[in-house]
């Protein structure tokens, strides 16, 4: 598989792509611009090579090095992960906190029916006003709402927070 299609499969831009191979993805040929050779990997092993970057990231945020691990400490990170799982849970079954993605889900719809009845506004207004003026009263609406909507960014920084 090309650099272009891993990308295209991982839902990826080339550069984070490029980033991964550069932090050692495992590739079955490298780039060679000179000789005109492109890129060649294997989806399976890059796939491979991800799920064990991010089972590394997680256990190091968990418990720190991962490579001289004792069976002990392993079956204490996992009793801790099992713990902070429950407890997460338990929280979410009472109430005390929300899932991430269905406030997530929330924002959105909140946002596309904001979008939609904001959207509307300019014609309302250009409807109750003197003809003369009709068409100037719907644009400079029309660009003081595209300019709030453009200020709102919340689900794109949940997002961004989320997935860091």
């Amino acid at each position: 598989m090309s650099l272009k299609q891993l990308a295209a499969f991982l839902n990826r831009d080339r550069n984070t792509v490029m980033k991964y191979l550069d932090q050692g993805m495992p590739s079955v040929e490298q780039a060679d611009r000179d000789r005109g050779i492109a890129w060649v990997i294997d989806s399976a092993e890059a796939v491979r090579w991800l799920e064990e970057r991010a089972a590394r990231n997680v256990a190091e945020k968990l418990g720190g090095d991962t490579k001289s691990v004792t069976k002990d400490e392993a079956e204490r990170r996992d009793w801790v992960a099992r713990m902070v799982i429950r407890e997460k849970d338990a929280a979410e079954s009472i109430g005390m906190v929300a899932k991430i993605h269905d406030m997530l889900d929330l924002m959105r719809q909140d946002y596309v029916e904001l979008t939609l009845r904001l959207g509307a506004i300019p014609d309302t207004i250009a409807g109750k006003v003197d003809s003369k003026i009709s068409a100037r009263v719907r644009a400079i609406a029309d660009e003081q709402i595209q300019s709030a909507l453009k200020a709102l960014v919340a689900v794109d920084e949940a997002q961004k927070r989320h997935k860091g």
